[in-house]
């Protein structure tokens, strides 16, 4: 069992003091479930400002099953983490292809937008900083929900789950249910033809990819990645439509010599849950649904709604303040970027073959490649959506 120790509270958590006595242990602390990218840096933000920190996960390293998401993040988004990523960049991108049918759209920016991270060495990164900070990771350390329950039951810890849209810790603790999930597959390919290695593929089709869309994401001149989502109430496995998908006309340009590495099956929420915080447990990234509906992308969300569930954190144990002001504090920074990432979802989710394409259409007259191109933002729809008013006042 791979473990980081905190030094400075070992022998405070076992009830050990300095002489070798037993004694009680009244310190606060922060009980974390859940050793992803966000979790561990929630840990690593406690541990820095002092709160006694420990993250529990099941897994034997950070790494293992962290290739089941896409590992692209917007430049900008990464920038605000916090996280040393550099280390775990794959390749830059500066553009994505939008395909409807027999329409498509080119968005280019002059400069890179997007990273695509190695997310095993993304994980890595973020428990040596978390370790660096002075938290305390156990690895291989199951938790079921009894342990949650017991967790939360000593009124000294503050219990975080951030292990995921289906989460142990809120089904213990009886949380809302996310109401709506996206099933998707991805795949690695090697010997890939791709032209542009900087630009995504992005396809829409209800037919193949209901409710959501499928993608092509290049690693280099060769390898590519390649996946589709589907609703949870959807009539089909992700699976199946990557069948369907794989064999249309959209991607034999790019895989049709190419040969298949790996493949990888997850569910993403796409809706947040209507309650995260009850009594001195709280719920962060995919568990509490902080999560983009358009493109099922989580982290950089998750990380910012972590950095203010830890100045509250850190408020409760030193000030005595309510952890209720979480729920609030999340919601107004980032509801409104969410709740249209929900919007475009909802939009576009219900739309046919035909109507997509029109979409698409309209969006190239009404000048949507430049204008994307220039002030797009992958995680702030209501950014772009000021940038496009202020333009239309300056050219007025």
């Amino acid at each position: 069992m791979e473990r980081f120790i905190n030094q400075n509270t070992w022998g405070t958590r076992l009830g050990i003091g300095p002489n070798g006595m037993f004694v009680d242990d009244m310190q606060k602390k922060a009980i974390i479930i859940g050793a992803g990218v966000i979790g561990l840096s929630l840990a690593k933000v406690l541990a820095k400002h002092g709160v006694d920190t420990v993250v529990y996960d099941s897994k034997k390293k950070v790494s293992d099953n962290t290739a089941k998401a896409s590992g692209i993040f917007s430049k900008d988004g990464l920038s605000r983490t916090g996280i040393n990523y550099h280390g775990a960049i794959v390749n830059t991108l500066d553009g994505a292809t939008l395909r409807a049918g027999k329409e498509s759209m080119r968005i280019k920016s002059p400069a890179t937008k997007a990273y695509v991270l190695d997310r095993g060495k993304l994980a890595d990164i973020c428990a040596e900083e978390a370790r660096a900070a002075g938290a305390e990771i156990e690895l291989g350390r199951r938790v079921d929900r009894e342990t949650v329950r017991r967790f939360s039951s000593d009124e000294n810890s503050v219990v975080i789950g951030a292990d995921g849209a289906v989460s142990t810790v809120a089904s213990a603790i009886g949380f809302p249910p996310i109401k709506e999930h996206i099933l998707t597959y991805k795949a690695e390919y090697s010997g890939a033809a791709v032209e542009d290695t900087h630009m995504v593929g992005l396809y829409f089709s209800n037919k193949i990819a209901n409710r959501f869309f499928g993608w092509y994401v290049p690693y280099s001149g060769t390898k590519v990645e390649v996946g589709i989502g589907v609703s949870g109430r959807a009539k089909k496995t992700s699976t199946k439509a990557f069948e369907q998908f794989i064999a249309s006309d959209m991607l034999s340009p790019i895989i049709g010599n190419a040969r298949k590495t790996a493949g990888y099956a997850s569910m993403i929420p796409v809706s947040q849950r209507a309650v995260t915080v009850k009594g001195n447990v709280m719920l962060v990234g995919d568990a509490a649904g902080q999560v983009k509906a358009t493109t099922g992308g989580g982290i950089i969300f998750g990380i910012a709604c972590a950095h203010i569930a830890a100045r509250v954190i850190r408020e409760h144990m030193t000030q005595d303040k309510s952890l209720e002001v979480y729920e609030k504090l999340w919601r107004k920074r980032y509801g409104l970027d969410l709740g249209l990432h929900r919007l475009v979802h909802s939009y576009y989710s219900y739309l046919g073959e035909r109507e997509m394409e029109w979409m698409v259409r309209l969006s190239k007259m009404m000048g949507a490649e430049r204008f994307l191109g220039k002030y797009g933002d992958m995680d702030s729809p209501s950014l772009i959506i000021k940038r496009f008013f202020l333009r239309k006042k300056a050219n007025s």
